[in-house]
């Protein structure tokens, strides 16, 4: 009577096991292994390793632990189990190789090692396993050849040996595997080309054999008629002539990529395609004629393949099927037809990354999923009839020229996963009626000229990931009730006229990774509460007016990559704590990636939804870096600030520090940039940035450091005489004084008269009242040159240069 267990009515033995958990729990107890008349045995949601006892189950014919985290080996116990039909393991972490002794497994019909991390090459004795139908061995770690053993498995019918690094040749011997009716070689390193052979596969429905090395011309077709899918993308410089399709009359799919596709113009082919993706293609400079005559055709893609000129009108006219049609990447131009009738089919349109102008459409289909029109000229304004699409997944428009106000019915895309109009000259407010969109992930209004205040009915949406609202003319603060976006991975709000203090709302936010509201009008202090962002990667408070010191809490941001506090009134010292961030301390990180509902976030935002990629405008493009230039930082530099290792950006610059430069700076061997200028370090130049092989920028001037520069090739060829002027006891290459410190003394000024006037004992009440407005105006001057950062600037700069062109001898003195 129990779910999932069944059992003998005669001899009342448990014969089969069905256990789901539903979740990773638990192990595989070693009393299974007493049930020895088990005939079926499945397993979901356990962990550990399978324990070698179950090779005691000699009758088990199906073994079923597919799908769980299991680790370790594949026990060689299993390979006594003479008894088995189908063994499933499929989607778990095995390592190791795999057993040669499963060709014992005489019985064995259906095999699946796939999607673990499996190693070594494929066992030749898996070509013994005569009754074998079923072999997946898919997305592992598996090397070497393809043995030519698997030709002797006649009775085969799947044969999955994609998403490994296996070599060589495809052997012959497959093309006798007669009964084949899917060939998955694809995402290989194999190489040389199809066998001519193939051809005898007289089964054969489908082949993978994208993403390898075939290089060669195939002239004529190696493949036999009854193949209906064919995967031939990512195969450089692999040239393809029309007599490659002669046999082919049951194709249906065709998938070509990074190749060259020698067709005439005049071809008839000998099929009726539903399927034609053509990425990265050399085709010419025109769509294909040829596709003209697809009458059955419903998804096309040309993608990236240099086509130009206008889509020709036959396009929209001979293909009364047409569901899907992407045409981005490439310099078409022209309109986009407002009166064809093609637009009240098509469930798909990306025409992304081309040159097409005109006005936007407004009568589409109501069954379309995504309308993706980026990074073209279209201009006017978004039609309000867009948000009668109800079945609307994603919506970009973004890069355009688009003008008036975002539609109010925008807010009816009720299955809208993105909505995308950045980088456009919008207007008008942020319409409430989004807050709707209950299934959005990602909203992006950035470089607009929205105005008005961020609508709080934006917490409404409840599935949000990403908001990006960047470089507009949006006021006031932000909502209190963004604290209800626990899904929010991304917020950036950076270049508007934000205002109050520190937006405390996202501090609920507990997946926040991204937080930018730099170049904003925030201020108060950094709260130490921000430690409750645990999951942060980047944090951008810059060009604010943040006050006070930084926070010893910002140590517990482990994550933490990206810290830009530039250009606010931050004082004290830099917290020591800082070298407590363990993801700057990571060496040869390969970059930031964001990932939320496959919404990764690398050097910009890229996007997977339904199958379709999209890469939008970059956030933020600098990798763990460290920016807190232009405040009032004051102290010294811990000692062990060169534990962040992996830190590549580093900005101190125009702040009051002082003390010398620490010579655990040497350790940071992917640094890139660093900017010490404008402060008051003293001593020498630290030996150890001779190490700094990577260094591509390097500021140190306007400081007081003395003795001679590090003489190391990288440091002398690199970085010329600014990286190190205004230190006036500072000397050697690339400076113009290339000598030693006892040659050395700065110039002596002009002789200054000792001989003083005797002053006046009387003064006029005129001059005390003129002395007493010119010390009010003149110290009104200096209190605003002291509070405000750019006057300081203009008013040092112009004083240099003054006191250069008066004494020239003052050019390489700190004043």
């Amino acid at each position: 009577m129990w779910n999932g267990i069944s059992c003998n009515n005669q001899t009342n033995h448990v014969v089969k096991v069905t256990v789901s958990f539903g979740y990773i729990q638990g192990v595989i107890s070693d009393s299974l292994c007493e049930l020895r008349f088990l005939t079926s045995l499945t397993i979901y949601g356990v962990t550990g390793t399978v324990p070698l006892c179950l090779g005691n189950l000699q009758f088990i014919q199906t073994l079923d632990l597919s799908l769980n985290n299991l680790r370790g080996i594949i026990p060689s116990s299993i390979c006594l189990l003479t008894h088995l039909t189908s063994l499933k393991l499929q989607g778990n972490e095995f390592n190791g190789s795999i057993p040669s002794c499963l060709a014992n497994l005489s019985s064995l019909t259906y095999l699946d090692l796939c999607r673990n991390q499996l190693t070594g090459s494929i066992p030749p004795s898996l070509g013994n396993i005569s009754f074998l139908q079923y072999l997946d061995l898919s997305e592992n770690q598996l090397s070497g050849n393809i043995p030519i053993s698997l030709g002797s498995l006649i009775l085969l019918s799947n044969l999955y040996l994609g998403r490994n690094p296996v070599s060589g040749n495809i052997p012959s011997s497959l093309s006798n595997l007669s009964l084949l009716q899917v060939l998955d070689l694809g995402d290989t390193q194999l190489s040389g080309t199809i066998p001519p052979s193939f051809s005898q596969l007289s089964s054969l429905i489908r082949l993978y054999a994208n993403g390898n090395l075939f290089n060669e011309t195939i002239a004529s077709s190696p493949l036999p008629p009854s193949l209906v899918e064919l995967y031939l993308a990512l195969n450089h410089n692999l040239s393809i002539s029309e007599a490659f399709f002669h046999n082919l009359t049951s194709l249906k799919s065709l998938y070509l990529s990074d190749c060259v596709v020698n067709i005439s113009k005049s071809w008839l082919p000998s099929f009726q395609l539903a399927t034609i993706s053509l990425v990265s293609c050399m085709i010419g400079h025109e769509i294909p004629p040829w596709i003209s005559t697809q009458s059955l055709l419903k998804t096309l893609e040309l993608v990236n393949t240099s086509l130009v000129g206008e889509i020709p009108s036959w396009l929209w006219e001979t293909n009364p099927l047409l569901q899907s049609l992407n045409l981005s990447g490439n310099h078409l131009e022209g309109t986009l037809f407002s009166n064809t009738s093609i637009w009240m089919q098509l469930m798909l349109l990306d025409v992304s990354r081309n040159v097409l102008s005109g006005h936007i459409p407004s009568n589409w289909s109501p069954n379309m999923e995504q309308l993706l029109i980026s990074d073209n000229s279209f201009s006017g304004n978004i039609p309000s009839s867009l948000g009668s699409l109800f079945n609307l997944q994603l919506l970009n428009l973004a890069n355009n020229y688009l003008t008036g106000v975002i539609p109010f019915s925008l807010g009816n895309l009720s299955k809208v996963e993105l909505l995308n109009v950045a980088n456009n000259y919008l207007t008008g407010v942020i319409p409430i009626s989004l807050g709707k969109l209950s299934l959005l992930l990602l909203l992006n209004l950035a470089n607009n000229y929205l105005t008005g205040v961020i609508p709080s009915s934006l917490s409404k949406c409840s599935s949000l990931n990403v908001i990006n609202l960047g470089n507009n003319s949006l006021e006031g603060s932000l909502p209190n009730n963004f604290s209800q976006l626990s899904e929010l991975y991304s917020l950036v709000v950076h270049s508007n006229s934000l205002n109050g203090s520190f937006p405390f709302s996202v501090l609920n936010c507990s997946k926040l990774q991204v937080l930018d509201i730099g170049d904003n009008l925030f201020g108060g202090e950094i709260p130490s509460s921000i430690r409750s962002l645990l999951e942060l990667r980047v944090l951008v408070m810059k060009e604010n007016n943040f006050i006070g010191n930084i926070p010893l809490e910002i140590g517990q941001l482990r994550s933490l990559q990206i810290l830009l506090l530039s250009s606010n009134h931050i004082s004290g010292s830099i917290p020591p704590t800082i070298v407590s961030l363990e993801a700057m301390a990571i060496e040869n990180q390969d970059g930031f990636v964001l990932s939320a509902s496959n919404v990764p976030y690398q050097d910009g935002l890229e996007m997977n939804s339904k199958g379709t990629d999209q890469h939008y405008e970059y956030i933020l493009s600098t990798l763990t870096s460290i920016d807190l230039s232009n405040n009032e930082l004051e102290g010294e530099i811990a000692a062990d600030f060169g534990n962040l290792k992996g830190l590549r950006l580093l900005n101190l610059s125009m702040n009051g520090l002082k003390g010398t430069i620490p010579t655990s700076l040497g350790k940071m061997s992917q640094l890139e940039s660093l900017d010490l200028s404008r402060n008051y370090f003293s001593g020498e130049i630290p030996i150890e940035l001779e190490s700094l092989n990577s260094l591509g920028s390097l500021n140190l001037s306007n400081n007081n450091l003395s003795g001679n520069i590090p003489q190391g090739q990288h440091i002398t060829s690199t970085f010329g005489e600014s990286s190190y002027s205004s230190n006036p006891y500072l000397w050697g290459c690339p400076l113009p004084k290339n000598c030693s410190w006892k040659q050395f003394s700065p110039p002596h000024p002009p002789p200054i008269s000792m001989n003083k006037e005797k002053s006046s004992a009387k003064y006029s009440w005129y001059k005390i009242a003129m002395g007493l407005s010119c010390g009010i105006a003149f110290g009104g001057i200096v209190s605003l040159i002291h509070t405000r950062i750019s006057w300081r600037r203009k008013y040092y700069n112009k004083v240099d240069k003054i006191l250069n062109s008066i004494f020239p001898w003052t050019k390489n003195l700190e004043l």
